[in-house]
């Protein structure tokens, strides 16, 4: 010991109150045994003990230690209290060759941990991580990779298995000989290269957001710490890394679907899509790859008891323990007003419904088009009122006409969009069902009301009779005692019973663009999400209406402008007829409400 060192020991004795050594020898001996038991030894007083330094091994002499610079990893100093100190907490123990490397990822962690990794949330779980171990390595142990690092190598540089890029996750040499700067940083890679594909894989490598306004699903990204703790504790790796995948079998045979695909022998490209011209090819591959990711963004846990609609096969599917139990024909939303893709869940039907117009037809739609004929709306059973806040409302009471036929189904999301029955069945008959304004018309609305209901309280013995013996004028409720969520997805490709890929019409161009992003000039930036207004379509109609008596004008004055051009052109709209005949053409903005009903 040196003079230095057995000075402050003797200080230190003749400070302490003598009736205090039996209690401070006895807490050492605890500390001690508490030592032995985790199998970590007492830290030395060479690296400061409150950052969590590696120790150095006790047959090593360690130099005086000097006073310790501030980094985001020191802990606040200790408030005194008149209790014995705690223990403190235990420390690995390093093998020699570890200590090099371990100090310096300490002190990148501390100094430039945001060059490596540039999330604050996956900065912060590195840091308790690494701060937790001691600042021992994960990827090698005494210079060398192990097991742990070769499993995530090998499963990252084969990663185009998954349907992701292995540029996206770069995986560094360990086995070359490195200093120590570079060993830790080298560490630091491919924790980034983790995390990243842990957080692609579980929630997407494209955000959403990014790819239409007309999307929203929960949130499914893995927090890094569990990432990091279920690796570092994981017997084997690969297995792990899959596991951060969807487990649904629709992903899982996409993925057969994608090996398949990719062992192929070459050829130019693969058949053309339903719609397609004959010459018009597909990359098969980059459909696969589409599917599979939208499959990221759907929740884990569909339900055992769910719906699931399907865009682009206009269809609707009931499923009870990854079965389905039955299945529909649907109406869609059109390109341009898309059927928005969700997660949310059924909570009631509603027996007799009234439609309310949303705000968006309102004002797009109807606003213009009552500024040049008030009374159209009436004739075709629409009605306007004023609601509490003076907003404009329109709707249509219950009846046989009522443009949601006679059930809604109602799982309330921020677009405003439903599924319900539908006066015009004659749209089923069709094999393209992209006609609506955004909600779903199902073929079979008693069928599938009597379903849920069964599913959800079989107590309650609803069937077809029953709840067909509800229809009249007045609305009526059913609320679902077990709600069952639905899922809204958009399956352009899919692998049938048989094994074999079938591929779907892509309507609203989601292949493409989700592609683009994973392929073009913004993949840099492609999972980083944007902000969306998703309530901009709920925002209330604040206007006034035009009086009739001034439209009366204005049309009167057109009459004569026209009658002084010998022009009979005007206000004819789709109809040539006299204006003066009293039948529906005479009424061309009639005639534009209804095909907007129709198309609802």
């Amino acid at each position: 010991m040196s003079r230095f060192r057995l000075a402050a020991v003797v200080s230190a004795f003749l400070c302490t109150a003598a009736t205090a050594l039996p209690a401070a020898a006895q807490n050492e001996q605890s500390r001690n045994e508490q030592s032995q038991d985790v199998g970590v030894t007492s830290p030395e007083p060479g690296l400061p003990k409150e950052l969590g330094a590696p120790v150095l091994p006790s047959t090593l002499e360690a130099p005086p230690a000097e006073p310790a610079a501030t980094s985001v990893l020191q802990t606040a100093p200790a408030v005194p209290t008149e209790t014995a100190p705690a223990a403190p907490a235990p420390v690995v123990q390093l093998p020699p060759a570890n200590l090099g490397v371990a100090q310096k990822l300490q002190e990148l962690i501390a100094t430039r941990l945001a060059d490596f990794i540039e999330r604050k949330p996956e900065q912060a779980a590195v840091e308790a991580f690494y701060r937790e171990r001691g600042f021992q390595p994960l990827w090698t142990s005494n210079g060398a990779p192990t097991k742990r690092a070769a499993e995530v190598g090998a499963f990252l540089k084969n990663i185009a298995s998954e349907g992701l890029d292995p540029r996206d996750y770069p995986v560094p040499n360990l086995a070359a000989r490195s200093t120590d700067d570079e060993a830790a940083a080298n560490e630091l890679k491919l924790t980034r290269s983790l995390l990243t594909y842990a957080r692609h894989a579980s929630s997407g490598r494209v955000s959403y957001t990014r790819v239409s306004a007309s999307i929203l699903y929960p949130a499914n990204a893995l927090k890094p710490e569990t990432v990091l703790s279920q690796v570092a504790s994981s017997q084997n790796a690969r297995d792990t890394l899959l596991s951060f995948e969807p487990q649904h079998a629709g992903f899982k045979a996409l993925k057969a679907a994608l090996a398949a695909e990719r062992n192929a022998p070459q050829r130019d490209s693969a058949p053309a899509r339903r719609g397609e011209a004959k010459q018009a090819r597909v990359d098969t591959v980059g459909l696969i790859v589409a599917n599979m990711e939208r499959w990221r963004w759907l929740p884990r846990d569909l339900g055992a008891v769910h719906v699931v609609v399907d865009v682009p096969a206009y269809a609707l599917g009931v499923f009870n323990d990854g079965r389905e139990l039955w299945r529909t024909k649907i109406v869609v939303g059109k390109p341009n007003l898309a059927t928005p893709l969700l997660s949310e869940t059924i909570k009631y039907l509603t027996i007799n419904p009234t439609w309310n117009v949303p705000p968006s037809i309102i004002r797009n739609e109807y606003l213009p088009a009552l500024e040049r004929d008030p009374d159209a709306l009436e004739r075709i059973g629409l009605k306007v009122a004023r609601n509490h806040d003076g907003s404009l409302r329109v709707y249509q009471p219950p009846g046989e006409r009522n443009a949601l036929g006679r059930i809604r189904f109602n799982f309330p999301n921020v677009f405003l969009v439903y599924q319900h029955d539908t006066p015009q069945k004659s749209f089923f008959a069709r094999d393209t069902r992209a006609l609506s304004h955004g909600c779903m018309r199902v073929q079979n609305p008693e069928k599938y009301a009597e379903l849920l209901l069964s599913l959800s309280q079989p107590e309650d013995g609803f069937s077809i009779r029953r709840i067909s013996a509800m229809y009249g004028d007045n609305e009526r409720t059913i609320n679902l005692k077990r709600p069952i969520p639905v899922h809204v997805t958009y399956q352009t490709a899919v692998v049938d019973e048989a094994g074999h890929l079938k591929t779907r019409d892509d309507i609203y161009g989601l292949d493409a663009a989700i592609l683009k992003l994973m392929r073009g000039n913004e993949r840099a930036v492609a999972d980083v999400p944007i902000a969306r207004d998703y309530k901009s379509s709920s925002k209330p109609v604040m206007a006034r209406l035009p009086e009739r008596s001034a439209v009366r004008e204005a049309r009167a004055s057109a009459d004569e402008y026209d009658e002084g051009r010998g022009d009979q052109r005007a206000w004819s709209g789709w109809d040539s007829r006299d204006r003066s005949a009293r039948g529906y053409g005479a009424y061309p903005m009639t005639r534009f409400f209804d095909r907007a009903v129709g198309t609802w």
